[in-house]
This record gives structure tokens, sequence and C-alpha cells, in this order.
């Protein structure tokens, strides 16, 4: 038995069958940002007695007052004269001339016309390194980016924004500063307030992950939206229209034409599970609106002892989709012995634009990889996932072991299969369905059927080289679901 991973591709994307909405793509986009150096000074208002603020404020209405006025003011005896003026005159905000008391240029700034009071500052020097997306010019935490995330899509820069990207610095800085400072915990800052920015320098730059999810009515299915909740809140998200439009820009480049031959695509699926497809399925070929309204009302539905192929609908990495993938792996593999497991398990890609660009893939390749190992025992490789595309699709090959290529004309370009061999498969149709032109709604089925599998096998030895294991998984190994 193995887990799915708690990351943020698997879980908080998770499909609510309740919802008007579907699932019908998850990526992982960078977001360009830079780190600057800002050295900026702090002011704090200045902590002196409540004589002294009287005395300024005395001076300051009546400017060149006697001292002895001002003794007779606060009725001091002449040691405790001396003392007020000391304290005032070495703040440098009085001085003393000729037995009268005026406030110096430096106590004069200490007023201003809504005030009476002085505003009294110290003010002190500090350095902060912020990293800010190049997008919205907001700050963004610098995080760690596995070898993967370098074959992921970036956002684009505006370039006549990007020349002068350092002067919107300060402003977003002054902007956030309340926010920086409480994110870094800086009590001290807290309490302070930002008197002056006074240096910006670029240093280095780096990029951010922003996860996308692409969601669509049920009722309009190829008409998909961005959801970036999983990423950030609404109001985060409102005050940063530039990155909402670059997301929304991308999802659009994701729109597709249906090819001529769409009905080819979904025979395939009829001619690997046909004891699924045969209800969708006349002579003139397979009704997928009929299948995909059957399949997007079922809520949860899962393997049973007479129901070893299960329709799915979404990417095979959202949650749903992926744990059917790992159940029927472990259904067929935990009480098989080494020799029905797999060496290497197949992913073969649709030429469909930035498919399998989301950090969730790597992830289930691992997982995949790591429940196989248990299996084999210690002294025998780790099984490996092997990437199948063709040549002109490079994907996301950073996510397996070893690549193989096929030609263009081999397989439907739309098809993804999944395949462990001998043990389960997944395969899905990634084309709009009615529309001409739409996205991609990908739609299909996960099976441990053995029928099913020896098919898709079959299917990928004629157009590339697969291995299988030595030996095939039989009826009493594989651990049946005991609902019906």
């Amino acid at each position: 038995m193995i887990d799915l991973p708690t990351t943020l591709s698997y879980i908080e994307v998770s499909q609510d069958e309740d919802t008007p909405s579907i699932i019908i793509g998850i990526y992982d986009v960078l977001l360009p940002c830079r780190r600057y150096r800002v050295t900026f000074k702090l002011a704090e208002v200045g902590k002196v007695s409540l004589t002294t603020e009287f005395l300024l404020r005395l001076i300051h209405t009546v400017d060149g007052m006697p001292e002895t006025t001002v003794a007779k003011f606060f009725d001091f005896k002449p040691q405790e004269m001396a003392y007020l003026l000391n304290d005032a005159v070495s703040l440098g905000y009085i001085s003393r001339d000729a037995g009268r008391l005026w406030l110096t240029t430096a106590g004069r700034l200490l007023f201003v016309p809504w005030d009476e009071a002085p505003q009294i500052y110290n003010v002190e020097t500090r350095t902060m390194s912020v990293g800010f997306d190049m997008l919205s010019f907001s700050p963004e935490e610098k995080t760690r980016i596995e070898h993967f995330d370098s074959r992921l899509p970036e956002l684009p820069i505006d370039p006549a924004i990007a020349g002068n990207a350092r002067d919107r610095i300060p402003t977003s800085f002054k902007h956030h500063f309340n926010d920086l400072t409480s994110r870094r915990q800086l009590r001290q800052v807290n309490r302070k307030s930002l008197y002056s920015i006074d240096e910006i320098v670029s240093t280095d730059r780096f990029t951010a992950i922003v996860p996308i999810v692409v969601k669509a009515l049920r009722s309009n299915p190829a008409q998909g939206e961005p959801d970036l909740l999983t990423w950030r809140g609404e109001e985060y998200l409102e005050s940063r229209p530039q990155i909402t439009s670059a997301v929304a820009q991308f999802v659009d480049e994701l729109r597709m034409s249906r090819p001529p031959d769409a009905s080819a695509h979904y025979q395939l699926l009829a001619d690997l599970a046909p004891d699924l497809m045969h209800e969708y399925t006349n002579k003139e070929g397979v009704s997928v609106m009929r299948f995909y309204r059957e399949v997007s009302a079922l809520k949860g539905r899962g393997f049973s002892v007479n129901r070893r192929t299960v329709p799915i609908l979404g990417p095979l990495v959202n949650v749903s989709n992926a744990k059917l993938v790992i159940d029927a792996i472990k259904r067929t593999a935990a009480n098989s012995p080494i020799s029905c497991i797999p060496q290497k398990f197949y992913w073969r890609a649709p030429a469909n634009l930035y498919w399998g660009l989301n950090r969730a893939l790597p992830k289930l390749c691992g997982q995949i990889s790591e429940y196989l190992e248990t299996k084999t025992g210690e002294d025998a490789p780790s099984p490996v996932p092997v990437l199948i595309r063709t040549a002109g699709n490079r994907g996301p090959e950073r996510a397996f072991s070893k690549t193989l290529e096929i030609s263009d004309k081999a397989l439907p370009s739309s098809i993804e299969i999944l395949l462990v061999p001998g043990l389960s498969v997944a395969v899905l149709v990634h084309l709009p369905l009615e529309d001409s032109q739409g996205h991609a709604v990908p739609l299909g089925f996960v099976s441990f059927d053995a029928s099913v599998i020896q098919r898709v096998e079959r299917l990928l030895q004629e157009v590339s080289e697969i291995e299988l294991p030595l030996e095939r998984v039989t009826e009493d190994m594989i651990d049946l679901p005991t609902n019906s």
C-alpha cells in the first residue's frame, strides 16, 4: 500500500462532483522574478520627557521667549531649569542667545501644520533583500526549484515594463512595506515607519511556480477557464491583474482544433476496452457526448469485482484519477511474485501543447516506481518510467528515466497511454468534445483487466520496443474489491 503524496498538485485540485465545473487540465508555469537589495531608513518617534515636549511647543508658539519667562511658566527652580534647557539644547532643537530661547531649524522642522505636537524621530538605516515578480511587481519569495521545473513554460514579461523595472520597485516596496516586515517577523520594525528609500540594487533573477487548474462547466466542457485559487486567494489575485491576464493568455493558447479524424481517436478506446465502450458504440462509431455525459455524472466510482475497467474524465494527475492509477497497480501487484513485476513502465505523451508540464507528473512517476520497487526485492533494479513521444514533441522528458521516439503517424496524436506492463493501463483521448475548436477534455479509462492490458501492450509493441514481465499475473493473485 502506498499513499498519494500530500502535495498541492494532488490534493488541492481534487474534483468535487457536486460542483457545476470539471477539471480538464493541470499545469505549472514559471513566474519571472528578481531580487533587489533595498537600502532604506526607518523612523521611530523619539522618546523625550513630557516637559521637554511642552518646552518645544511653548517656544514654537512664542519664538525668542526669555528664559526667565519660561522658568516662571514651569515654576522651575534654577537647577531644574538648567536641566530642562540642557536636554533641549543637546538634542539640537533649541538654541540660547542673550537670555532668550529660539527654535533651531531642526526644531522648526519637528512641527507640521496639522499637528501641534513636535514630530520627533530617531532614524536608522536598514537593508533588506526582497524578491519581486516582474509582471505585477509584487513581493514574491524565492522557493526551491527542481530539475524538472526548468522545462515549465514561463509567463511572458512586457518588454516595455521590463526596461524600467527597477524604477517600479520603490513604489511597490512602500506599498508592501508593512506586509514585508510582518512576513519576516521583524517586530522592532513593525513599530517604526518607512522614512526614505535610499538605494535599489538589482541582484539575482529567479522564478516562482504558479499552479494553474483549468476548469470548464460540465455543460460546456470545451471552454476552459483558469483557476488560480490553489496558488493565492481572491483578494491577492484581484490586485495583480498583470499575472491573471498572463495566465488567461496561457490557457487561451491551449485551445486546439478538432482534427478531421477525431472519430478514429475515440475508436481506439472502443478497440482497447470493448466491454466498457460497447454501450457507447454503434455502427457510426463512438457516441462521444453520451460517453462524456455519463462519465461526468459518476461520483467516486471505483473498481469492483465485476468492474475492472473504470471510465475517467480529466488529467491522470488529478487526485481522483491518480488514486485509480495507483489502486489498479496495487490490486495486481500486491500478491504477485517478482517475475510479474515489470522493470519499466511506459507513458505515451499526446501531442497536445504543454501536456505533462506540471510537477504532479514526476511525483506520480516516482510513486509508481517506489511501489513497484517494494515488490522487486533489494537486489533488483528499481523500475523506471519511459516516455514514448514523437520526434518533434519534447514534452516533460525530465520526469522520465528513458525516452523512446515513434513516428507521428504511429498513433493518433491525442492519445495518452500509461502502461505498467502486465499490471495496469490508463488511456485518454485529449480533444475538444464537440466544437471545431476549444480546449481538450481528457476522456478515457483506467483498467487492470488482463485482456485490456494485453491489447494495449500489442498496440505499443507495433510502434515501439517495450519490455514485458517474465510472467503474467493470474486470477488468484489479484486483490479484488469486496463490493460487487
